[in-house]
């Protein structure tokens, strides 16, 4: 994560890290066990916002869109959607990235039918690409 924290303070883009109780009863509370990967966006991250971006994460109200905890409970409530996904962005028209906790890649999910392609394995590159290009 060390090229993306720097890009965000060059461009002094928002961020709210997560702590590591707020991880650890997130992956509890949704049954999963974050990447080490992911769970780094999460403790240095938390939740991203620059220019029009916005990214799901910890950091934020539980009561906050941003949250994927809170956000889950929406995506999980349609049939068959992957237990180990959690959003990072919503790019609109019922299409999200998300990040796929079991194998690393981040992909386009379409909903309501959850179409799903994989476009990416580099969730730091991603997110750069994502916010500062």
């Amino acid at each position: 994560m060390n090229k993306l924290l720097k890009l965000i303070a060059e461009n002094q883009a928002d961020t709210l890290p997560a702590t590591e109780e707020r991880i650890t009863q997130a992956e509890s509370d949704l049954g999963i066990t974050f990447t080490d990967e992911y769970h780094s966006y999460l403790k240095n991250v938390g939740v991203l916002s620059f220019g029009f971006v916005e990214t799901y994460g910890l950091g934020v109200p539980d009561t906050s869109f941003l949250n994927i905890v809170n956000a889950l409970s929406e995506f999980r409530a349609i049939n068959n959607f992957p237990l180990s996904m959690v959003p990072i962005a919503d790019i609109g028209d019922g299409h999200y990235y998300m990040y796929d906790n079991r194998t690393q890649n981040i992909v386009v999910v379409s909903l309501p039918g959850i179409g799903i392609k994989i476009i990416c394995s580099d969730l730091e590159a991603f997110l750069i690409d994502l916010t500062f290009n």
